[in-house]
């Protein structure tokens, strides 16, 4: 399985919301498991509400994460088909570096304000530390002028950052409340979301292959 985790000093940049999105899209091409390091548990209550879903959806997994050796886990499911995403806290300390270390690629998610923009260099340079490649997508842009300037703020960053953002837009909390993904809604602002984190997903695949 081909490895990325959501990392992000800052609370509130929308690990949770995209590492959900992604592992329900991935799942269209083969299995999707998403590991739940958050000790909010915001993924894994998510996908409790999506196993209540009939018929049921097979996927994304679950990894329960309590007890459970995160590089001993990653790497029993190296060389399976599919995509594995790792959740993660507000935080940048041996956890999330554990979680670093095992991944392919490296997302970190970033809202276009200015303290969302200060704070994501020491995420990078932390990350940088580790070696790990890593991919910047600008999340929750209220509108098209912001996402652009916050590019714009990043490319002082030596890391490819994602040219498609995603908008702040209430289908996605819609969708967390029924346990799904936006592209298993219905209705024209599902159809608008589904089309951007596909957008952003299908950037992120190939993004992450180009340097192996």
């Amino acid at each position: 399985m081909r490895t990325y985790s959501l990392i992000s000093q800052k609370g509130g940049a929308g690990k949770s919301t995209i590492i959900r999105q992604l592992a329900v899209l991935a799942s269209e091409n083969g299995p999707s498991v998403i590991i739940d390091r958050d000790p909010q548990g915001t993924s894994t209550k998510w996908w409790q509400r999506r196993q209540e879903i009939d018929p049921p959806l097979k996927y994304p997994d679950l990894l329960i994460s309590e007890g459970l050796d995160l590089t001993r886990a990653v790497n029993a499911l190296h060389g399976k088909p599919g995509d594995l995403f790792i959740d993660t806290r507000p935080a940048v300390a041996e956890p999330e570096a554990e979680a670093a270390r095992v991944s392919d690629v490296v997302i970190v998610p970033v809202r276009p304000s200015p303290d969302d923009l200060e704070a994501i260099g020491a995420t990078l340079k932390i990350i940088r530390r580790l070696g790990k490649r890593a991919i910047v997508v600008v999340n929750a842009a209220r509108n098209e002028a912001r996402a652009t300037s916050a590019r714009a703020a990043l490319s002082r960053y030596p890391v490819p950052v994602c040219p498609h953002h995603l908008t702040d837009r209430t289908i996605y909390l819609d969708a967390a409340l029924e346990g799904r993904g936006v592209s298993e809604m219905r209705g024209g602002p599902a159809e608008m979301a589904t089309a951007e984190i596909r957008r952003v997903w299908n950037w992120i695949r190939t993004e992450g292959t180009s340097h192996e």
